[in-house]
């Protein structure tokens, strides 16, 4: 069988990821003006599209608190709990492992560019910490990506992006990130799933597991089985 390529050449969407990151952000760093203009007319008119009506405030807000980073970071844990019974230590290593690493890493990530959030006159949600990447963004690009990698189920895989894509839209709408903090968020925690997926056949070699689970995923799938 030919193996998939991301098993011939793991670091290519990882590359292509941090590339596309580090582009972004380079561009929001010298305040590059189309993308500034970009950023301040998809805010505006979002968040026009959000101010004062009550039922909108209300499905984004949703949204955005029921796919916040902490319970996400706890959905991972709980992941890694059902893979450990299923007896996928790997598995099980690789996602409390990755939720660690987004607990860390997105936050630290906001003071590389100390970018402010959009200020509005009457602002729908009042928050004082930074703008980019957009840490909701992040922690839902992490699990979706990291549930894309590992179920076998393509429903659930879909389900999760789109929630992710809607926790990033979410964050727009309601006035506190610019279009290009929830794409770097998505980029940021896209690579940290794709970047320490690449480890998990490191941690078959020297972590107790059982192929024969079904658990779910790639991993199984490239072992044929």
């Amino acid at each position: 069988m030919t193996p998939p390529p991301a098993r011939r050449a793991p670091w290519i969407l990882p590359a292509v990821l941090a590339t596309a990151l580090l582009v972004l952000s380079i561009a929001v760093a010298v305040e590059w003006s189309p993308l500034m203009r970009l950023d301040r007319w998809v805010a505006g008119r979002a968040f026009e599209a959000t101010s004062g009506h009550d039922g909108r405030i209300a499905v984004w807000t949703a949204i955005t608190d029921g796919a916040a980073p902490h319970p996400v970071r706890l959905a991972l844990l709980v992941a890694a709990v059902l893979a450990l019974v299923r007896r996928r230590v790997d598995l099980a290593v690789w996602l409390a492992a990755l939720s660690f690493v987004e607990g860390v890493v997105a936050p630290a990530s906001k003071h590389v560019l100390d970018r402010p959030r959009p200020s509005w006159a009457e602002p729908v949600v009042e928050l004082s910490s930074l703008s980019y990447p957009s840490g909701h963004a992040t922690a839902a690009a992490t699990a979706a990506v990291a549930l894309v990698l590992v179920v076998r189920h393509r429903a659930a895989a879909c389900a999760a992006l789109v929630l992710a894509v809607s926790v990033a839209a979410s964050r727009v709408f309601l006035g506190v990130h610019y279009l290009s903090d929830v794409v770097a968020g998505s980029l940021l925690g896209s690579l940290l799933a794709v970047s320490t997926y690449a480890v998990l056949p490191l941690l078959r070699r020297v972590l107790p597991t059982d192929p024969r689970s079904d658990v779910v995923g790639t991993a199984d799938r490239s072992n044929g089985t």
